[in-house]
């Protein structure tokens, strides 16, 4: 079970983890929050399902997050992103670490951080960009059955991609790829 003494080991992976970063100056700079909820005596992962308007990933389930500004370091836009899609308070936020960067095919770079929060959060959703928030517990992704391969065609190419699945929901592409890297970690906590 991913508990507090399992939380208390990953925290001390991803504090002497060296994420990989990626010096891609021809990729838009992207960073994600991946949310780790108290819930009662375990814990659970915030998703986001994205609007169906959206250019880049519509529809899909995601961890909120977006582009870089100008002048703004990488943790501080994953906070913002945060709390501009669903309304997690930064104050809310404890950063906990990174893992290595990721690149999408619509071209951006990808920091991923993972961030407690420790309080129940009222969500205030941005509707042009999330349509839906929904917490899964942790122990629920971890199950031996997740996540399931599947191949995915991109560009006349079929390439592998991590689905897990959780009661209506498939979150795979970018999202599958980012939640497979931190579970592995969780794995090696519990």
């Amino acid at each position: 079970m991913f508990d507090d003494a399992a939380l208390g080991r990953l925290r001390t992976r991803l504090t002497s983890n060296r994420p990989i970063g990626i010096d891609a100056p021809q990729f838009r700079r992207a960073c994600v929050l991946i949310p780790v909820i108290r819930d009662g005596a375990s814990w659970s992962i915030l998703f986001t399902k994205r609007a169906e308007n959206l250019a880049a990933h519509s529809g899909q389930i995601a961890f909120p997050g977006g582009a870089v500004e100008e002048g703004e370091s990488l943790e501080d836009a994953a906070i913002r992103e945060a709390e501009e899609e669903v309304g997690i308070h930064r104050g809310a936020v404890e950063l906990i670490g990174r893992l290595d960067d990721v690149i999408t095919n619509s071209g951006y770079l990808v920091a991923p951080f993972v961030g407690l929060i420790h309080e129940p959060i009222q969500y205030v959703m941005q509707e042009s960009e999330v349509v839906e928030v929904f917490e899964v517990p942790i122990d629920a992704l971890r199950h031996p059955s997740q996540p399931e391969v599947r191949y995915v065609p991109f560009r006349n190419k079929r390439y592998p991609a991590y689905y897990y699945l959780y009661e209506q929901y498939e979150i795979w592409g970018l999202t599958g790829r980012m939640l497979k890297a931190f579970l592995d970690l969780v794995w090696q906590s519990v």
